[in-house]
C-alpha cells in the first residue's frame, strides 16, 4: 500500500472523528438549550432570565412565583418585547389586546391605566396580573393556570369538570394526560421544564421575591 494511500485513509478517519465529535457538540447544545441537560454555568449561560428586576417586582406585586412569570415569558417570547404571533397576541407575555383590556380591568390590576403591549415592563405586569386571577380561579394549581393562560378559562374548567365526573370523591386536578389541546398541552410542559430549570440554574435571580411561595406539589411539578 502506498504511503499516499495510507495517509488518505488517515485523513479520512481524522475527518470522521471530528464529524462525530461535532455531531456530538451538536446535540449536547440542543439538550443543554431545551434544558434536558444540566451543565453547572453553561446551561445558565444558554438559558438567562431576562427582566429579572421587573418580575421580581411584579412577583412581589401580585404574590406569585417570579419563576412561573420567568418561564412563561421565555416559553412564549423567549423575552421579546417585540414578538407578535400568527393570531395577534403580542409582546414578552404574548398577550392578545383584547385579553389585555379585560386584565385591566380586574380589581386586582395595579398597573399603568393604558398599557403598552410592546413594552416589556407593561407586557409583564398584564401577564402576571392574569397568572395570579387564574391560580386563584385554579386554587393555585399552577398546571391549570398555564393551561387556561393558552387555551382559556372555559377550556380548563370543563377538561376539571370531566375530570371531577370521572372520579367524584377526588378534587380535581389536572395531569398532562388530561389536556386535549396538543399546542397547550405543549406550552404547559415547556412552562414547567423551564420553571424548573430556572430554578436549578438561577437560584438567587429572584432572592427575596419569592419569599415563601411554594413550589411542591402540583405548583411546581414537571410532568405527571
Amino acid at each position: 500500500m502506498s504511503v499516499r494511500h495510507v495517509s488518505r485513509r488517515r485523513r479520512r478517519a481524522r475527518l470522521a472523528v471530528l464529524g462525530v465529535v461535532i455531531l456530538g457538540l451538536v446535540a449536547l447544545g440542543v439538550w443543554l438549550l431545551a434544558g434536558r441537560t444540566v451543565v453547572p454555568g453553561v446551561t445558565a449561560r444558554l438559558n438567562p432570565i431576562s427582566y429579572t428586576a421587573e418580575i421580581a417586582r411584579l412577583a412581589d406585586r401580585y404574590n406569585i412565583d417570579p419563576y412561573l412569570v420567568a418561564a412563561v415569558a421565555r416559553a412564549e417570547s423567549d423575552f421579546n418585547p417585540k414578538a407578535v404571533s400568527a393570531v395577534g397576541a403580542v409582546g414578552v407575555m404574548q398577550i392578545m389586546p383584547d385579553t389585555a383590556v379585560w386584565i385591566i380591568r380586574l380589581d386586582t390590576w395595579k398597573g399603568p391605566s393604558n398599557p403598552d403591549l410592546k413594552v416589556a415592563a407593561d407586557s409583564l405586569e398584564l401577564g402576571s396580573c392574569y397568572l395570579a386571577f387564574l391560580l386563584k380561579q385554579f386554587d393555585q394549581d399552577s398546571r391549570a393556570a398555564v393551561a387556561a393562560y393558552n387555551a382559556g378559562q372555559g377550556a380548563v374548567s370543563g377538561w376539571l369538570a370531566e375530570i371531577g365526573r370521572k372520579d367524584p370523591g377526588a378534587k380535581a386536578a389536572l395531569a398532562i394526560s388530561d389536556i386535549p389541546f396538543g399546542e397547550t398541552r405543549a406550552f404547559v410542559q415547556k412552562v414547567e421544564r423551564y420553571r424548573l430549570l430556572f430554578q436549578e440554574v438561577h437560584p438567587d435571580a429572584f432572592r427575596g421575591a419569592a419569599g415563601a411561595l411554594g413550589v411542591a406539589g402540583n405548583k411546581g411539578r414537571a410532568s405527571s
